[in-house]
């Protein structure tokens, strides 16, 4: 098994998606420079492309450049933003209502992408890096240790519902959802028998997960995860969000009194979109982390993903091209979860968790 993408000096299935901007040759940036390179094929697995035949590696700069001859799919400008509404006039551009964003719920961007694996130096990652918080989900980590089963429930939106990963979609690498990644790493971890009990849906917002909590509570669950903010960001206030948020966590306690909780700040959508206000993820995650106390954690993915954003294109870790993640962004979703919750010091040992 693998390390986290923070942790490790070899990164798998770093996604790419090429642009051609009519400017030369399209390029796409890896989030870290290349001492080896060991494989880039699309996201599906079955085609590898070739280095001086496919592309060009800039290894210093991890900087992947495509020629015109190679096989390598490549996305259009016009294709990117389109004059000709696609019939979801939901998804135009902040900028010009008469210009469409490209959008798609299916496998467009999959079979658009690629993911490489490579080595690189020690010490490349500069964002934050999750912690185990001990003090925070102390009755979820005996229960861990001692390998004990734990029930947990998702109240989420789409993200939390699967939307996007491989599969979800049901083609091939058919990687699992961030859900099932985190069932799937504490079970690895801890040996505990990890049951779900996923209450998130497409579309809802922290106010309709509030309207939820009777049938999140009904579960009995030991652990809720809740991550809410995608769609709540076009009209929320993050006071209004936060006072949704700890409505959940008292609604769920009260038919729970045992359970706890993790909270879930979101990746961040396209910034070209014009539905999300971007400030307000900055708030949302401030006002999550205000609720962390006893019984409470916080998984801030979206410090990792402003980070990520530093050398990654919205295109690379996009699922939909608006507000999904793909295989890689499901990742870090589990990624952060998993790094609360799994004890580093022998008995508990963290896996990493590879595409």
């Amino acid at each position: 098994m693998n390390g986290t993408f923070w942790s490790s000096t070899t990164l798998h299935d770093d996604p790419l998606f090429f642009v051609d901007r009519g400017e030369g040759p399209a390029t796409a940036t890896l989030l870290f420079p290349v001492t080896q390179l060991l494989t880039l094929r699309n996201a599906a697995g079955d085609v590898d492309y070739l280095q001086g035949r496919d592309f060009d590696l800039d290894a210093p700069a991890g900087l992947v450049i495509r020629p015109a001859r190679s096989r390598i799919p490549v996305t259009t400008r016009d294709e990117l933003y389109a004059r000709t509404d696609p019939g979801d006039s939901f998804m135009f551009s902040r900028n010009d209502p008469g210009t469409y964003l490209m959008f798609s719920e299916g496998d467009l961007f999959h079979r658009r992408q690629l993911r490489t694996s490579y080595i690189h130096p020690a010490g490349q990652w500069r964002g934050p890096v999750p912690s185990f918080d001990q003090g925070a989900l102390p009755r979820t980590l005996r229960l861990l240790k001692t390998r004990a089963p734990i029930a947990i429930a998702v109240a989420g939106d789409s993200i939390s519902e699967g939307y996007n990963a491989s599969g979800f979609l049901g083609v091939p690498p058919f990687q699992p959802p961030w859900v099932e990644r985190v069932a799937a790493a504490l079970t690895a971890a801890s040996g505990s028998p990890i049951s779900i009990h996923n209450c998130a849906s497409a579309g809802w917002t922290a106010e309709q997960g509030l309207a939820d909590v009777d049938r999140v509570g009904a579960t009995v669950p030991d652990l809720v995860i809740v991550a809410f903010g995608m769609n709540d960001s076009g009209y929320a206030s993050a006071q209004d969000f936060g006072g949704n948020i700890a409505g959940i966590v008292a609604g769920v306690r009260g038919a729970a009194p045992h359970a706890e909780f993790v909270l879930v700040s979101p990746m961040l959508p396209n910034p070209e979109w014009h539905y999300p206000v971007m400030e307000r993820f900055a708030e949302y995650r401030q006002a999550l982390g205000a609720l962390r106390g006893p019984g409470v954690a916080f998984a801030d993915v979206t410090d990792i993903w402003t980070e990520l954003l530093v050398r990654k294109s919205v295109y690379d870790l996009t699922g939909n091209g608006i507000n999904h993640p793909n295989d890689f962004g499901h990742r870090v979703y589990a990624d952060v979860i998993v790094a609360l919750l799994c004890d580093p010091t022998p008995g508990l040992k963290r896996p990493g968790l590879q595409m």
